[in-house]
């Protein structure tokens, strides 16, 4: 009997470390957010698309305000679609060839963040994210049990299309704390 008690106590104080690890916020500072890194991430794919065209290519050097300025934008302007989790906001560090993402969820009225690790590339036309690690406040997902989540996320249609890449776009990837994106 004193055996299934010390299992069951053990099991429940599990339990509660895995949900106070998970409700724990990032110690990762957020990218602020402007209006005026908004505008240069436009200018900057408008240059792009304007030389598309006449032929010429070039690459624009954009940086983690920017980005994150600009996703946020994204995200301010998707619809509520009444689930019981939201991402609200969205924050990227650019670190050498890779991102680290800090995506707010607001689960029920709770702040959840889950912190995604990974690289950026293109395949078929449509932008690629491969993760490589992924924790929801501080608890580790397992990297096959999150890759399934997100693969499965990714091939659903309507996530296809936002992932497509305009026709003037050839490349995208982080490289030097920055992300490239190479016009054709």
């Amino acid at each position: 009997m004193k055996v299934s008690r010390i299992i069951s106590v053990s099991i429940l104080a599990l339990a509660l470390i895995a949900v106070l690890m998970a409700l724990r916020a990032p110690s990762a500072t957020l990218v602020p957010v402007s209006a005026q890194d908004i505008e240069s991430f436009d200018e900057k794919i408008l240059s792009l698309e304007q030389a598309h065209p006449q032929g010429a290519t070039g690459t624009v050097h954009i940086t983690e305000t920017e980005l994150t300025s600009k996703l946020q934008q994204g995200l301010d302007e998707i619809p509520p679609n009444g689930g019981t989790v939201v991402l609200k906001a969205a924050s990227v560090h650019l670190e050498g060839d890779g991102f680290v993402g800090i995506f707010t969820l607001d689960a029920s009225g709770k702040d959840l963040y889950l912190t995604l690790t990974g690289t950026l590339g293109v395949l078929d036309g449509r932008l690629q994210i491969e993760p490589s690690t992924a924790k929801l406040g501080n608890l580790p997902i397992p990297a096959m049990a999150f890759r399934h989540i997100l693969q499965r996320q990714f091939d659903s249609p309507e996530t296809g299309e936002r992932l497509r890449l305009p026709d003037f776009i050839k490349d995208v990837h982080i490289e030097n704390g920055e992300l490239l994106v190479e016009g054709q």
